[in-house]
């Protein structure tokens, strides 16, 4: 097909200067700056705790195919002889998000949108290959929103609840205290802790390798699990959301015949649950330098108008 002829068979969607809106909501758990594209869905970067940047697709109906899409970056509209910048492809999903691009390209896509550049997928429709979508993310007001953006990004949490939910800590043959790697483990799980409400408990389990008797390994498992619980209440973990259980070598996760599965077994593990239906802030209010802007609240739009 020639290039004239796919540009006549292609649905473009895009806002323009009167309909482009930048929107943005956060809490310490994730940022989302997002503008919707008329007639298609919301073009979105998602900023999780703990992560960097990502950016999605969204749409309730999905017309692109699900082989995988052309990612570019297109110049500024007051350059149309400029070339478009190819970023590669990436994998196409049925679903919303229908696009979930790698950190380094969302990180691009932000960086072309900063110099006025507009952010392209580009892909033939499910159900004619001879057709053509579009979606390119608009520059308009960008830069104003995005300081916005760095605000909410500045007071995400250090991690997220995926990165501690299920964590544990090593011991070598015959050791029950804590090293000081261990220590920074279990900082990293404290500081989640106390930074969310919804975590109503903490299962600590002690386990060890099958060397020696197994009275003396349930002993060795229950030594171990009592020093990551004191780790924790020494650390102000409320002591009625942490169950501690001991098991000696009944459960090993790998080959008691080697060293290194025997290394692998002598462990305490950590799990957090949440309570997944206690409501999240629906805002951030950021506390700004004397001398800086006054800002609303992080629930905010600002129109290309």
């Amino acid at each position: 097909m020639s290039p004239e002829l796919a540009l006549a068979q292609t649905m473009k969607f895009s806002g323009g200067p009167e309909d482009t809106l930048w929107m943005l909501s956060g809490n310490v758990f994730e940022c989302r700056f997002e503008q919707p594209i008329p007639g298609y869905g919301t073009a979105v970067f998602r900023q999780r705790a703990g992560e960097d940047v990502s950016f999605l697709l969204e749409t309730r109906r999905n017309l692109m195919s699900t082989t995988p899409a052309r990612v570019s970056i297109a110049p500024p509209p007051w350059q149309p002889s400029t070339r478009s910048e190819p970023l590669g492809l990436v994998p196409m999903q049925k679903t919303s998000p229908v696009l979930a691009l790698d950190f380094g390209r969302s990180n691009q896509f932000m960086h072309a949108l900063r110099e006025g550049r507009m952010p392209t997928v580009s892909h033939e429709t499910y159900y004619d290959s001879g057709r053509f979508i579009q979606v390119q993310v608009s520059a308009v007001e960008f830069e104003k929103a995005f300081q916005d953006y760095i605000l909410c990004a500045s007071q995400l949490l250090d991690v997220n609840f995926d990165q501690v939910e299920r964590s544990k800590v090593l011991f070598k043959s015959g050791q029950e205290a804590l090293a000081q790697e261990d220590l920074d483990t279990l900082d990293r799980i404290i500081y989640y802790i106390k930074n969310d409400p919804r975590v109503t408990a903490v299962y600590l389990d002690g386990h060890t390798d099958n060397i020696g008797r197994r009275y003396d390994n349930r002993q060795i498992s229950k030594r171990r699990v009592e020093a990551v619980e004191r780790y924790f209440l020494v650390k102000g973990i409320a002591p009625e959301i942490i169950t501690t259980r001991f098991h000696g070598s009944r459960y090993p996760v790998a080959n008691n015949a080697t060293a290194k599965g025997r290394a692998e077994n002598r462990r305490v593990t950590v799990r957090l649950e949440i309570d997944k239906d206690m409501p999240l802030p629906d805002e951030l209010v950021f506390e700004l330098p004397e001398d800086a802007a006054v800002l609303p609240s992080i629930n905010r739009s600002v129109s290309g108008r």
